[in-house]
This record gives C-alpha cells, sequence and structure tokens, in this order.
C-alpha cells in the first residue's frame, strides 16, 4: 500500500515538473501556481483514496446552497 501511495506521489510530481518547464517558458507564473495548487490537492485526496481512507463529500454542502435555487426555478 505504502508503495502505491509512493508511486502515485511521484508520477503526480513528475506530471508537474513538466508542466512547470512548460509553463515557465512561457513566463506564466499564475498558471503554474494554480496548477501547483490542483496538483497537490488532488495528490493529498488520491492519496488518501489509495489509502482507503473515507473521504467526505461535498455533495451535501453543494445540495444546501444550490436546493433553494432550484425549486425557485421550478416554481
Amino acid at each position: 500500500m505504502t508503495a502505491c501511495i509512493v508511486g502515485y506521489a511521484l508520477f503526480v510530481i513528475a506530471w508537474f515538473i513538466y508542466f512547470m518547464r512548460t509553463l515557465r517558458r512561457k513566463q506564466e507564473t499564475r498558471e503554474i501556481v494554480v496548477c501547483g495548487g490542483i496538483l497537490g490537492l488532488s495528490m493529498l485526496v488520491g492519496s488518501l483514496l489509495i489509502a482507503q481512507v473515507k473521504v467526505p463529500s461535498f455533495i451535501l454542502a453543494f445540495q444546501i446552497w444550490l436546493e433553494p435555487i432550484g425549486e425557485g426555478l421550478l416554481k
């Protein structure tokens, strides 16, 4: 299990380095920060899923927020 998590983390880090080099050539620093944040979050969630840790869902938060809007549109 640990080998799978380490392999996944190395893959995500290699992917980030590849994107960082291509974006650095184009002088796009904001995109590097956004890409790094997204890949860091995906590495965290992916590692937890590989370790079979139950990750909480965000569906309830969006349901509470969007349900009144949907009901208003249907009326």
